[in-house]
């Protein structure tokens, strides 16, 4: 008689299922394959591995997306809702027979083009300068539909304020599941209660955020802390170098890009290929860098599938980090101020753009008279008015 050894078979026992941790265990793999085996061994510890035959029911196995933190989602009930509440306000949207959802039914509503936009910082954060990088978009195309992707802001946020003068401003919290299917990263949806709990997780959950979105609808992404001063819809397959002094080195705070763009795939397959949760720029602006060395260098796709349009560091981004802080004091003579003022007119006449590098200057107060207060209220709508 044959005796059964179910502990041999407890799929925990699996090399393959070991601590991800543990080198022996993941030599040559990616960190996003780590992240992946670290979601089984918790989904296997969850369900304990039975002491007795008993047949597999895979329809009791628990959903991926519904593992770990609730999520608050925008889904079809809440659009409709929402979208109700707009129309009785008289907000100027499309027929609700023109809603485009993520998944083609169930989420995700953006008529006209897409202005996409992140905010993972507590609503106290959304400061003036905030305010008026979204005043300027809105004072350039006052038709954009502009869609915050958030996990820390209510829907309603900016119910109060935009929507109720008549701009097309959402809040959404993304459906990670819908948002990136079908892209090669999707298995960051599968983990998202691992992941999340990474030292970087809100820079690249915006970084992958962006890359998901532009791929899925096509438009436009600006960070928040962006000033448009001319106007951008325009721009297609573009996006820009950071600075003179870092080369080549290209920057995601201003991207504009076509629905499936190739090398937008491309990006989201490194993102998932050289994952590494320890970067800080390794999945964004490097990543950028990196794709588009590869990309531009492949002989192999022919020039209509090259379209990638690489916008020179004063387009967006006139004022370089290392320089920024010293444009929000004021000028102390008659010669500074001749400069700011011939730097301003140039800025004006160039760049599409004004990038605030608010991960170094989030504590800085502009003050009254410097370069950056004149740029935060060149295009500003409720100029005296914060929300």
């Amino acid at each position: 008689m044959f005796r059964s050894n179910f502990d041999a078979l407890n799929p925990l026992n699996n090399p393959l299922l070991q601590d991800p941790d543990a080198a022996a265990a993941t030599t040559g793999l990616t960190r996003a394959d780590r992240i992946v085996h670290k979601w089984w061994i918790h989904h296997f510890k969850k369900v304990p591995f039975p002491t007795k035959k008993v047949p597999l029911n895979l329809n009791v196995l628990p959903s991926l997306t519904k593992l770990g933190t609730e999520r608050r989602t925008l889904n079809h009930n809440t659009i409709n809702n929402h979208n109700h509440d707009l129309i009785k306000e008289n907000v100027r949207v499309e027929s609700i027979k023109n809603h485009i959802y993520a998944d083609g039914d169930t989420w995700g509503y953006y008529p006209g083009v897409a202005v996409f936009m992140v905010w993972n910082s507590p609503p106290w954060m959304f400061t003036v300068r905030h305010q008026r990088g979204l005043e300027s978009l809105l004072f350039r195309h006052p038709d954009a539909c502009v869609v915050v992707f958030s996990e820390t802001v209510e829907l309603d946020f900016f119910s109060g304020g935009f929507v109720k003068d008549g701009y097309k401003v959402a809040v959404a919290m993304p459906n990670l599941d819908e948002l990136l299917k079908d892209t090669p990263a999707h298995v960051f949806s599968n983990v998202w209660f691992e992941w999340r709990k990474t030292e970087f997780y809100s820079t690249h959950y915006s970084e992958l955020i962006r890359l998901a979105a532009l791929y899925k609808y096509g438009g436009i992404y600006l960070d928040s802390d962006i000033i448009v001063l001319k106007p951008i819809l325009f721009l297609n397959n573009s996006v820009g170098t950071e600075d003179q002094g870092s080369g080549s080195a290209l920057n995601g705070a201003v991207m504009a890009f076509q629905r499936h763009s190739l090398f937008i795939k491309e990006c989201l397959e490194e993102f998932y290929q050289t994952y590494d949760d320890t970067s800080l720029r390794g999945n964004g602006a490097d990543l950028l860098t990196r794709v588009a060395r590869k990309y531009l260098g492949d002989e192999s796709k022919s020039v209509e599938l090259l379209e990638l349009n690489v916008e020179p560091s004063y387009v967006f981004f006139p004022i370089s980090s290392q320089n920024i802080a010293r444009y929000f004091i004021a000028p102390a003579t008659e010669t500074e101020k001749a400069q700011q003022d011939l730097l301003l007119e140039k800025i004006l006449h160039n760049s599409l753009t004004f990038h605030f590098w608010n991960s170094l200057t989030f504590s800085l107060i502009p003050e009254p008279d410097s370069l950056v207060s004149r740029l935060l209220n060149y295009a500003c709508i409720r100029c005296l008015e914060l929300l």
